[in-house]
């Protein structure tokens, strides 16, 4: 497929979940769009939606009911300074499984444990994914 044909299937899916026609039909799934610190959340890439691969967008349109999400962790080591790099080996995955509601925004995002042991940080404990905020529309 054309690049510039998946980007303008991606601008449609983004439309469609932010525009006015979204009606409340469906809901949305997407990253947090920036880290918050003082909380412990940072963004994450959306890998998988129900098993399939996304088309890239920002937003992913999903219909009512449950849902499961595969993200990948994005962590700027001066965000949480105490923990160590992270290499290219060690991108962990985890899924996260929800109900979406006709109409809502769901901002996904990362928990971490900042004070995580070198072995949490090792084995990928020290962090799981979270619904931040929902927002109706």
């Amino acid at each position: 497929m054309n690049s510039w044909l998946i980007r303008i299937l991606a601008v449609a899916i983004t439309v469609s979940c932010t525009g006015s026609s979204f009606a409340g039909e469906h809901g949305c799934a997407t990253s947090v769009m920036k880290a918050y610190p003082s909380d412990q959340v940072y963004r994450v890439n959306i890998q998988r939606v129900d098993g399939r691969q996304p088309i890239d967008s920002r937003e992913y349109r999903l219909d009512a009911g449950e849902h499961t999400l595969r993200v990948s962790l994005i962590l700027e080591t001066q965000w949480a300074p105490k923990l160590r790099r992270i290499t290219a080996n060690e991108i962990y995955s985890k899924e996260i499984t929800f109900t979406v509601e006709d109409g809502t925004t769901y901002f996904i995002g990362g928990k971490v444990d900042p004070d995580a042991s070198d072995e949490a940080q090792r084995d990928g404990s020290f962090w799981n994914p979270v619904i931040y905020e929902k927002k109706k529309r």
